[in-house]
């Protein structure tokens, strides 16, 4: 058997951690399962990370990096919808990453991750409230509208879409849900009459 290059090596020991985290939970990510399933010795796996906090710091930077998403749009309503529409699909297509996203035992085992997943957190919050500012200001969003609240309820309503998802064992097509969760956002936006 041809030996792998290191990029492809590495490549596939995170896409490996990332199968054991979803399929068994963060407590059964050791490293004699990684290396087992890669098909090398755990020896082997040192020479692509440090150490197991290495391989899960750089699974959930993977995972973040691949949950990125810059606001597109006309104005910020759509900018928002498609933040939403975007992020849904990006689930659908890649289930395993709510096991990184969503695993309360990652946050707590591994601070790093933690910190790294509470910034995220915090960018996306304060990019949401940015939106529905600009809103206001142009009179797209009544005056009335709390900027952070709505964030809360916009970030709430994903991450609850999501989790139910998930506990649903990915049973139904979470895209789905986007529809109805965007005309109750885009009601508490509504500039009255």
């Amino acid at each position: 058997m041809a030996r792998m290059k290191g990029d492809a090596r590495r490549s596939q020991i995170l896409e490996t951690a990332l199968g054991i985290v979803h399929n068994k939970g963060i407590h059964s990510l050791t490293l004699r399962e990684i290396a087992d399933q890669v098909g090398v010795s755990e020896a082997a796996l040192f020479r692509h990370f440090k150490s197991k906090e290495d391989i899960v710091d750089s699974l959930a930077s993977m995972v973040f990096e691949e949950n990125q998403f810059f606001p597109r749009g006309e104005g910020p309503w759509e900018a928002m919808q498609n933040m939403l529409t975007w992020q849904l699909e990006n689930f659908q297509g890649n289930p395993m990453h709510t096991s990184i996203l969503f695993q309360e035992d990652i946050f707590r085992e591994f601070p790093i991750v933690k910190d790294r997943f509470d910034l995220r957190r915090s960018s996306r919050s304060s990019l949401i409230a940015q939106l529905i500012r600009e809103g206001k200001v142009s009179g797209a969003f009544s005056a009335n509208v709390d900027a952070e609240a709505f964030s809360l309820l916009f970030m709430g309503g994903l991450r609850l879409a999501v989790l139910e998802w998930r506990h649903a064992n990915f049973s139904y097509d979470l895209r789905e849900k986007a529809p109805p969760l965007l005309r109750m956002l885009k009601k508490c936006l509504e500039v009255e009459e």
